[in-house]
């Protein structure tokens, strides 16, 4: 019985390590088993290799936009991720949509302007997307990719600056080149079609004017028609110097201007604070450009950002103190950028209470500014 009975102790010893073994075998042929999905939607892209001679662009033509379904094999857990990933419960990482592109290697031998077939089953199970999953890519419609190859072309054009009309400005450099396909050139009238424009980097109206500046400008092509991929200018930024001219300055009226009251929490705890009046109305000064800009956010309201509001900001501080009666008090206001306060009161009268309560909320909703404060 001694005998029998250390024989079954030392059978439940092993018994969790069995159990344990046990499961890992399973989950590790789980994992291997092979599984098949069918009519996933995936994108793919073909390029012509750099190392390929000619200069030379690829278009998919058929699938439209390189749509394709496929069905695959492989490993379950890898089939079951790229199940997820082409029907939209994953995305496809930075590093999955390098990897679904074609680099066509032998671009050179395919003939310009007319069609050129690829075989799509090859094509997707050279992809590295599929190899390093060790996934077998077993059909795909449609079965053949239809390409068209163009030529790309360069052409060098002047670049122009629209963004104000009428201004002297030197553009450095003063020319850039555009490279696009043959066809596409053809299609839109020629080179007297493209235009190179630089469009400025900062906002124009908060420079100041009558002096010299030099900004960044964003270069861009424009032509008639669709905008295409395969366009592209170099270099892709410029330089432009320019003198701001005096820019003309309006008048708006603002009808309902909040005081609102801000500082430190612990005063505004401690002291209950009433302002009159709570609403001011007051006149601001600025670019036409920058009233039309307001007068749109003064239309949202509370949904506009913060720093596109108007409001008359009363600041506590540490030196005040409970009042009887009212006390008059400066305002700041703060306006957007490049708008100044041409008319409205400076002054507002207030009272200070202390409150019963520790930890009352404060009678006026504070904010932090957001603005330069008008003085």
């Amino acid at each position: 019985m001694a005998r029998g009975t250390g024989h079954f102790l030392d059978r439940l010893k092993v018994l969790p390590l069995t159990i344990l073994l046990t499961v890992l075998l399973w989950l590790y042929a789980d994992s291997h088993l092979t599984s098949t999905e069918s009519d996933l939607p995936i994108h793919i892209a073909v390029l012509a290799s750099p190392a390929a001679p000619g200069n030379r662009t690829v278009r998919i033509i058929n699938p439209k936009d390189g749509a394709f379904q496929i069905a695959i094999q492989g490993p379950r857990n890898r089939v079951q991720r790229v199940r997820e990933q082409c029907n939209g419960r994953a995305v496809f990482t930075p590093q999955d949509v390098n990897d679904l592109v074609y680099m066509i290697p032998h671009a050179g031998r395919l003939r310009i302007g007319a069609n050129n077939y690829l075989n799509a089953l090859r094509v997707f199970n050279s992809l590295a997307y599929f190899r390093q999953r060790r996934i077998n890519v077993i059909s795909v419609k449609p079965a053949r990719i239809r390409l068209r190859v163009d030529e790309i072309v360069t052409v060098r054009r002047p670049i122009l600056f629209r963004a104000l009309r009428g201004v002297p400005v030197k553009i450095s450099p003063a020319t850039a080149r555009i490279s696009l396909p043959r066809s596409l050139l053809a299609s839109i009238g020629g080179v007297r079609q493209l235009r190179v424009i630089a469009r400025p980097l900062r906002d124009l109206s908060a420079l100041t004017p009558n002096r010299s500046h030099t900004i960044a400008a964003q270069l861009v092509a424009q032509y008639p028609g669709p905008t295409s991929s395969q366009v592209g200018v170099s270099p892709t930024t410029s330089q432009v110097t320019l003198t701001i001219p005096p820019q003309p300055r309006g008048k708006l009226f603002i009808g309902i201007v909040p005081v609102w009251v801000g500082g430190p929490a612990r005063l505004l705890d401690r002291y209950s604070i009433i302002v009159r009046p709570g609403t001011l109305r007051i006149t601001v000064t600025g670019s036409r450009r920058r009233l039309a800009r307001l007068r749109r956010f003064l239309v949202k309201g509370g949904a506009a950002p913060l720093r596109q509001r108007v409001t008359a900001l009363l600041a506590v501080s540490s030196s005040w103190i409970p009042t009887t009666g009212w006390v008059r008090r400066r305002l700041d206001y703060e306006l957007p950028r490049g708008v100044r306060l041409l008319a409205g009161p400076r002054h507002v009268l207030c009272r200070v209470r202390r409150r019963n309560q520790r930890g009352a909320p404060a009678a006026s909703q504070p904010i932090a500014p957001t603005a330069r404060l008008a003085k």
